[in-house]
Order: structure tokens, then C-alpha cells, then sequence
């Protein structure tokens, strides 16, 4: 069952690893060093493949400052799953994710850029609208978009 934040739908980390059960081989997290951040990376080998999905806590938010490597290794989990293809409806981002960011309405609906992928785009085709996103490590903007639950940016999918 999928979560409405802000009108877009969600799947929540447990509801991924409900869908996915049979076919998970694996799951391994650990601990990535970021100088000082609490970074968990987690490798899901599933039947599909091996996934890696990777997430920071935030230590200005209360559970996270509580609970960091926790709210981290869930997250991470979330994410791979979400990059296997389980439980991605309109995101990669989990309902966990988008509770723990404090997305509030108003900043999903700031007026943005418009962009569509070269890639996959021709006469015959939908145009492929690419959304915007910004690294948490970097603080770069980026455009993307899903393609069979791969990511691309605009220049070809990225494995």
C-alpha cells in the first residue's frame, strides 16, 4: 500500500521488504566514514541483482539524532529496494525518507525549470520530463529521470 505525501505516492521501507521477500538472497549494510555524518550504505542482492542504495542521517532532526544509524541503515535499505524496482511508484524515495526529509508542501510546489531527456525523446514519443534533485553531498542540482527503474541524466542510463 502506497503513502500520499504531497500527491505524489510512496512506499514505505517495510512494504518494499514485503514485496520483495522472496527474492532477497542478501541484504549487508555498513557504515561508510564522511567525516563526522553518519552514512550507511546497503548492498541488496535480490534474484534481479545487487542494488546499493546509500543515506545520511540528519542530525538536526530529533529521531535521527537519536536514533542516526537506525533511521541511516533503514533508509539505505529503502533505496536499494527502490533501485531493484521494488515498491517504486512515483519515486525511489520511500514514505520513511520523504517523513524523515520534512518535505513540506510548499517546497514541491515552487515553480521550477523545465527539462526533457534527448535521450528518450523523438518524434514519436512522449517527451520524457526530467525532475529536478540536489546531491546532499555536494549541494549540486541535478536533473534526472527513471527509466526501468534505472536513473538517467539526461545523457543515457547510469548503471
Amino acid at each position: 500500500m502506497s503513502v500520499n505525501i504531497h500527491g505524489k505516492e510512496y512506499i514505505t521501507v517495510a512494504e518494499r521488504l514485503n514485496e520483495a521477500r522472496e527474492d532477497i538472497q542478501s541484504i549487508i549494510t555498513e557504515v561508510v566514514p564522511d567525516g563526522g555524518l553518519v552514512v550507511v550504505r546497503a548492498t541488496v542482492t535480490t534474484k534481479k541483482g545487487v542494488f546499493t542504495g546509500i543515506s545520511a542521517a540528519n542530525p538536526s532532526k530529533a529521531i535521527e539524532k537519536q536514533s542516526p544509524y537506525e533511521v541511516a541503515e533503514t533508509s539505505a535499505v529503502g533505496r536499494a529496494l527502490g533501485f531493484a524496482g521494488y515498491g517504486a511508484v512515483d519515486s525511489i524515495a520511500t514514505a520513511d525518507e520523504m517523513v524523515k526529509s520534512g518535505a513540506t508542501q510548499e517546497e514541491e510546489e515552487k515553480p521550477s525549470e523545465f527539462r526533457v531527456c534527448s535521450v528518450h525523446t523523438d518524434e514519436n514519443l512522449e517527451p520524457s520530463v526530467m525532475k529536478q534533485g540536489k546531491s546532499k553531498s555536494t549541494g549540486k542540482e541535478y536533473w534526472y529521470h527513471l527509466v526501468n527503474s534505472k536513473y538517467c541524466f539526461g545523457s543515457g542510463i547510469k548503471e
